[in-house]
């Protein structure tokens, strides 16, 4: 592979994880969890996500016109086999998992907002709610393998934030990157199951799935006892 081509690769992972770089790592502390006891609990839905990027050994060579070609495809992709945000499925198992682990009261209907929405204005819209589940699509992406130009791996990663609406204080915080592995690139989706829809789904619910546990792992969104507790 030559340099330019490097160059690239390294541009389309920097669009695909946009954000990343700054995402802070909170966990509750027990005093924070034991406070969650029925307090409400809102939800965002983004309006907008960012570029799907379908990367092959094809586009990748042609520089800024092949990374073009690249996002065109992918949004196809999502557009065509109606994709849903797969952040709008982890926030949904996450509210779930806080609703039984720290009985709290999760507000039915999500608050569906921009992307570009500052905090301030996110926490205008759950004046009514005591807490903030945000969940947001940072990047998405699918690549072909080094050694199997046929198979495809799909990248996602995305941040899930616990805020106190009264306050605006985050008390918990993690960023989730999921970069499946594979033992035989054979079982990892190719680019026809990625343009039917089919893999791509299939890969995103590992993703979704992959992140919920770490999410809740991390942050501490479960029950906690006093050796559990978190140290911030």
């Amino acid at each position: 592979m030559d340099k330019f081509v490097k160059v690239v690769l390294l541009i389309v992972f920097a669009l695909s994880a946009t954000g990343c770089a700054t995402v802070n790592h909170d966990a509750l502390t027990q005093d924070e969890a034991l406070a969650l006891k029925d307090k409400k609990v809102g939800l965002t839905h983004y309006q907008d996500r960012p570029d799907f990027i379908a990367q092959t050994a094809v586009n990748v060579q042609f520089g800024l016109l092949g990374l073009a070609s690249a996002i065109s495809s992918g949004n196809a992709m999502i557009k065509n086999n109606q994709v849903a945000d797969p952040a709008i499925a982890i926030a949904d198992k996450l509210a779930q998992g806080l609703a039984q682990e720290q009985q709290m009261q999760v507000v039915a209907e999500a608050q569906s907002v921009s992307s570009k929405v500052t905090d301030e204005a996110l926490l205008g819209h759950f004046g009514q709610q005591d807490y903030v589940l945000d969940v947001k699509t940072l990047g998405w992406s699918s690549i072909y393998f080094p050694t199997d130009w046929d198979n495809y791996r799909v990248m996602y990663t995305a941040r899930a934030r616990l805020i106190e609406v009264q306050t605006g204080k985050i008390i918990a915080d993690e960023t989730c990157s999921h970069v499946p592995d594979y033992a035989d690139t054979n079982q990892a989706p190719s680019y026809k199951a990625l343009e039917d829809g089919s893999g791509l789904k299939t890969a995103l619910a590992q993703s979704v799935e992959y992140c919920v546990n770490q999410i809740q792992v991390m942050a501490k969104l479960h029950a906690q006892t006093a050796g559990t507790a978190a140290t911030n």
